[in-house]
């Protein structure tokens, strides 16, 4: 395949979902600089997440759990939520936390829906470049990008519960817990569902509703920055 195929199949959704983003964020938007080493921080996260699944056969955790989609159903669905899940969502929340938090460009709290996206797209971006090359048509089409929107769905849950608690003075630790818990809840389940031709289709109607959420949150709290 192409490489230049490949590299408008990762650059391409990257630019439309940043261009997304920027119009959600219009009132207000985030300087270019930061949106930009925001993004190369959701690569680094996906590169930190490939060596971590190196090291789970280690700890007698398989890298790869696809053996589980026909043998163990619920079992993947453990591993889906507990390891998958919980370990990305991890990994692109902590840059999150220990860097873009510290931006003196985070002072409102439809920001911690942005900057979560954008690490979630860097990190979407990198993934892409490793299963691109394997797809072709439609296929690679769709993957490109569904990849970005659905990581960026995930993470927007604890980029909002973090970003309003660290605004609000209030406890970020709480916030955390529960942002991370229920993203990592989500992206396992949608990764569940996937894998199932009966139940694919639940897949889209998970992710459109976290969706629809997250579009009906991000004009509330454009409409309370206008007021304030």
């Amino acid at each position: 395949m192409s490489i230049w195929i490949i590299l408008s199949g990762i650059i391409a959704p990257a630019i439309f979902w940043f261009g997304y983003l920027y119009f959600k964020d219009r009132t207000q938007p985030e300087p270019f600089r930061m949106t930009g080493i925001t993004y190369i921080l959701g690569i680094f996260s996906a590169i930190i997440v490939i060596q971590i699944f190196k090291v789970l056969p280690l700890l007698g955790i398989p890298e790869d759990p696809s053996a589980l989609m026909d043998t163990n159903r619920l079992k993947f669905l453990f591993y889906s939520i507990g390891i998958t899940g919980f370990i990305e969502e991890c990994c692109k929340f902590l840059p999150f936390f220990f860097i873009v938090l510290r931006f003196k460009f985070f002072d409102e709290e439809i920001d911690g829906i942005i900057y979560a996206s954008i690490i979630a797209l860097g990190f979407a971006s990198y993934e892409n470049s490793r299963y691109l090359v394997y797809m072709e048509g439609l296929e690679l089409f769709g993957r490109a990008f569904a990849s970005p929107l659905t990581h960026a769905i995930f993470s927007s849950i604890w980029g909002y519960t973090v970003g309003v608690a660290w605004l609000e003075s209030r406890s970020v630790l709480k916030a955390s817990v529960l942002g991370i818990g229920l993203a990592a809840l989500f992206h396992g389940f949608f990764n569940f569902l996937t894998t199932s031709p009966t139940l694919r289709a639940g897949a889209s109607i998970l992710i459109l509703i976290i969706w629809v959420w997250q579009i009906r949150l991000i004009e509330r709290l454009r409409h309370k920055s206008k007021e304030a």
